[in-house]
């Protein structure tokens, strides 16, 4: 109830956005081991204010895909254009002052102002050009659009080049910019914070108060019919693409002030991808027609939540999986955001080709929470491979099938709600009962291999004596000694070491002590050994 004057200013699907990125904000809170986001109120301020400015200069340019969209077309440049306007931008401030530019000096408001100037009018023409390609060439927007992805990324390279070596006397393949104050429109949080609500506002006005704004809805809709209701088509294609070219040149002049420098060769790549799937998240269909603005800015704000939550969680290479959360992100939002009717989710999974989907699905859940499990849950997962994959497999192809069955929208979503309780019930509870499970088992494995525990001052030590293994046993039995959490001393009395042996005593990540008194070990075992085990006391 209390959500009901909110969710009546926003569409069923913005709504729903709004509470997933509430959502997102939970977990990474619940997964992230420093806790970041309530730690403190400097890091949490730290975070929201990183989380603005990332969600700004990407919903600027995402702003413009969301028109291309609703348009009816589809803009694939956006990365580059941002990575040629941003080259032109420093191009420019480096001719006018090549000397500060050198030295690390300010370059002067009025130098700022032309390098600017000149990049607002790059992207307008870059707009234009791909109108005229698609207007009057004939080309599809996805090929025009494609053509300047390649192109433009490589002409801005050959520019920054030939610049630097005009200018320097050394040729280079970036422009390093070091101007406090043109750096600061991007470092401040407030100058693009207010610049993407500012562009974001107007955007909206543009197409939901003016005639512009419903000409282009028509134009997405249906062209043939925009046509012989007499818009002019070719002038609405044209508006929709310099919009785009230009805020991506917006987005452009940020970026390489964020960055201090302008590098053709790596700034922005990717980041038509990222536009796209912000608008896309915020239910522009890519069909055209339908969309609006404040979807978008939820959109690129999901978007940018998911990115910091896994970067949080994940810490080390965290960039790895950005990209495979966003396409599985955009996957389901294509997918499921234009299925609003009931048949129409009984058509996603009917028949022989529904059920194998189904089938994919469920694999695909399995291998994202077998590989992903063990990193973002990290020391707080006990649980296998094989019981991640399990876990994900068995409820994602229950739910789906439940989805795809006759029964009413209340009672499917309320037994795959069911569904996924038991399932998490079930996770939790493996998570606390297997380690003790384990443990005991490898107690009865240590007793019938006529071996000894003992408690000592910092944890349990493990004792052998005069035992006949071989290596297969004796890697077995290290398997099972790794359940023993505490295990800081291991004694393996007159028993022979191999070289295999050793590789299973690597495995075992917490002992401290090593004690092998008449223990047959070749030297070269030995010296393996001690590289095996650096930290680890070794008594002979």
């Amino acid at each position: 109830m209390s959500f009901s004057p909110l969710q009546k200013s926003l569409k069923s699907h913005e709504f729903g956005l709004l509470l997933a990125v509430m959502m997102v904000i939970g977990l990474t809170t619940l997964l992230d081991a420093q806790h970041t986001y309530i730690v403190s109120w400097k890091f949490a301020w730290e975070s929201l204010v990183n989380i603005t400015r990332q969600t700004s200069m990407l919903g600027i340019f995402a702003l413009g895909a969301a028109i291309v969209i609703i348009s009816g077309g589809i803009d694939l440049s956006c990365g580059s254009v941002i990575a040629f306007c941003g080259t032109i931008c420093a191009s420019i401030m480096l001719l006018l002052a090549p000397e500060e530019m050198l030295n690390s000096e300010p370059v002067g408001a009025t130098v700022i102002t032309i390098a600017i100037t000149g990049t607002l009018l790059t992207g307008l023409l870059i707009g234009s050009l791909h109108a005229w390609l698609i207007t009057r060439v004939g080309l599809p927007p996805f090929v025009a659009t494609l053509a300047t992805l390649v192109g433009l990324r490589s002409l801005a390279r050959v520019i920054c080049v030939g610049v630097t070596e005009s200018a320097l006397g050394e040729g280079s393949t970036q422009i390093n910019i070091h101007d406090a104050n043109f750096r600061y429109i991007a470092t401040s949080v407030w100058i693009p914070a207010l610049l993407f609500l500012g562009l974001a506002l107007m955007t909206w006005l543009m197409l939901s108060r003016t005639v512009l704004g419903r000409h282009l809805y028509a134009l997405g809709g249906n062209e043939e019919a925009a046509k012989l209701s007499g818009i002019r088509t070719d002038q609405m294609k044209w508006i929709a693409y310099c919009m785009s070219a230009v805020l991506s040149s917006i987005a452009g002049i940020i970026y390489i002030g964020n960055t201090s420098v302008a590098n053709p060769q790596t700034l922005g790549v990717g980041y038509e991808l990222n536009a796209i799937a912000a608008a896309v998240v915020g239910g522009c269909s890519l069909k055209g027609g339908i969309g609006t603005i404040q979807g978008t800015v939820l959109g690129a704000l999901f978007l940018r939540v998911v990115m910091d939550g896994i970067a949080k969680v994940i810490k080390v290479s965290a960039d790895v999986y950005e990209g495979l959360i966003v396409g599985v992100v955009v996957v389901f939002a294509v997918a499921f955001s234009q299925v609003e009717k009931r048949s129409q989710k009984q058509q996603l999974f009917a028949g022989g080709l529904g059920k194998i989907a189904v089938l994919n699905l469920s694999f695909f859940a399995a291998i994202m929470l077998a590989l992903l499990g063990p990193t973002f849950l990290a020391e707080n997962n006990s649980l296998a491979v094989w019981h991640l994959a399990a876990l994900a497999f068995v409820p994602t192809a229950l739910v789906l099938l439940i989805l795809s069955s006759n029964k009413s929208n209340k009672i499917h979503w309320g037994i795959s709600f069911v569904i996924l309780l038991i399932a998490i019930g079930t996770g939790i509870g493996l998570e606390r009962s297997l380690p003790r499970i384990r443990y005991d088992r490898t107690i009865a494995v240590v007793t019938s291999a006529r071996g000894k525990i003992e408690q000592v001052e910092d944890g349990t030590a493990v004792s052998f004596s005069d035992i006949e293994m071989n290596d297969k046993e004796f890697r077995k039995l290290a398997t099972h000694l790794k359940n023993i959490t505490d295990l800081v001393e291991l004694n393996l009395h007159n028993i022979p070491i191999t070289e295999k042996s050793i590789d299973a005593i690597a495995t075992i990540k917490t002992i401290r002590r090593l004690k092998l008194s008449k223990t047959k070990i070749a030297q070269e075992n030995k010296r393996k050994l001690l590289r095996k085990l650096p930290d680890v006391q070794l008594t002979w």
